[in-house]
Parts: structure tokens; C-alpha cells; sequence
């Protein structure tokens, strides 16, 4: 049998002081959830607008309400139309039902 050699990990690079700011351009929608078929819903949301959509999002709440924002390259209407499609299908194939909700303004 062969032997591998194993060394210590390095340290890790220390963190950065501040977050990343936000993009230039940004759509929320707001989920209420009525119910959900999977043990993390979030994870999941986040995971295909990242895998299926190819978009840059941050998902956050708690299994009962949550907000997505997804980063736009710009705000005109067929691309918002298009972000809040994708937002639909990923909260819809993530098992989630209930409410969405778009923000009036967006980013």
C-alpha cells in the first residue's frame, strides 16, 4: 500500500475588514412561505439562481419570510421582468410555496 505524505495546513489569510459593497444594480423579492419541502429552503434558492440562472444573489431570512436580491446589469424593464422570472422558477423548483413579493424600487 502506498503512504501519503500529510503536512499542516496553512494558515488561513487573515479576513478582510469590510464586506464587499453591493452591485450597481439589484431586484428584491420578498417570499412568504406558506410551506417548504425541503429541510433548507434558502440553501436551495441560493444554489440555483446560482447554478440555473448563472446570477449573483444573496438570499436571506428564515423559513417563514425571506427577501432574494439578485444583481442586474442594468434596471430596464425586460431585464427586472427576466431577474423576477428566474427568482419565481428557483423558489418554485426549491419546493417552496407561497407569496412573492417584488420590492418597488429596485438597487
Amino acid at each position: 500500500m502506498p503512504t501519503l505524505s500529510v503536512r499542516p495546513l496553512d494558515p488561513s489569510p487573515p479576513r478582510p475588514d469590510h464586506e464587499l459593497p453591493p452591485p450597481n444594480h439589484g431586484l428584491t423579492v420578498t417570499v412568504e412561505v406558506d410551506a417548504a419541502h425541503l429541510a433548507n429552503p434558502l440553501l436551495a434558492v441560493s444554489r440555483l439562481l446560482a447554478s440555473e440562472a448563472k446570477a449573483f444573489a444573496n438570499v436571506e431570512g428564515d423559513e417563514e419570510r425571506f427577501t432574494v436580491t439578485i444583481a442586474v446589469p442594468d434596471l430596464q424593464p425586460p431585464t427586472l421582468e427576466s431577474a423576477e422570472s428566474w427568482i419565481r422558477w428557483c423558489v418554485h423548483n426549491a419546493g417552496i410555496r407561497g407569496d412573492l413579493h417584488r420590492c418597488d424600487e429596485a438597487i
